[in-house]
């Protein structure tokens, strides 16, 4: 199961895959733009191991270990198309990634865990959070660079991590310096 903003999905033990809530960028994956507030099926997908939700768009690794996305993609979080392309309300496969074992969702940006220990990341990346070293929105999956032997992946909604197993390292993708908290005056 995975929740997104205002969405949900689920992977049914026959690999079909379930969405329900907000669909207003089509992150349902029903072919639709219809909010639905019971399970409905998404168009098209079978045989998924997992899947990860994002703020308005949906992911799913099946177990040929490709990627599929659906949903927003104004900044390319659906990784299939250089320039990007309008929102979809079906799964379309991202684009030149295979040997994926886990996938990730954030705000507006994607990730995927390959088999040999390598991040990729896509999407929104003002923040850096695409590890790339640029505040660029990639619309096709990058590398994150200088990150090897990773066996674990979240995504935040402005960051992303990957954790190490040997030896056993959190490494944030890109280092956030934190905001002080300050309080607010006292009424």
């Amino acid at each position: 199961v995975a929740g997104g903003f205002r969405h949900s999905l689920a992977v049914l033990s026959n690999g079909m895959v379930v969405a329900w809530g907000s669909n207003i960028a089509g992150q349902l994956g029903d072919n639709t733009g219809t909010e639905r507030l019971v399970p409905v099926p998404v168009s098209g997908l079978t045989g998924v191991m997992a899947v990860a939700a994002g703020q308005a768009h949906s992911l799913a690794l099946k177990i040929d270990e490709t990627v599929w996305a659906w949903g927003h993609n104004a900044y390319g979080q659906l990784g299939n198309a250089p320039g990007g392309m309008p929102a979809s309300p079906i799964p379309v496969k991202v684009s030149g990634l295979t040997d994926v074992k886990a996938v990730a969702a954030g705000g507006g940006h994607s990730l995927a865990l390959k088999s040999d220990g390598s991040v990729w990341a896509w999407g929104y990346n003002y923040y850096g959070q695409l590890g790339d070293t640029t505040p660029t929105n990639r619309f096709v999956p990058v590398m994150v660079g200088g990150l090897t032997g990773a066996v674990a992946i979240a995504a935040g909604e402005y960051h992303s991590l990957a954790l190490k197993a040997d030896p056993p390292e959190l490494i944030p993708v890109i280092p956030i310096a934190p905001i002080p908290y300050t309080p607010p005056p006292a009424t």
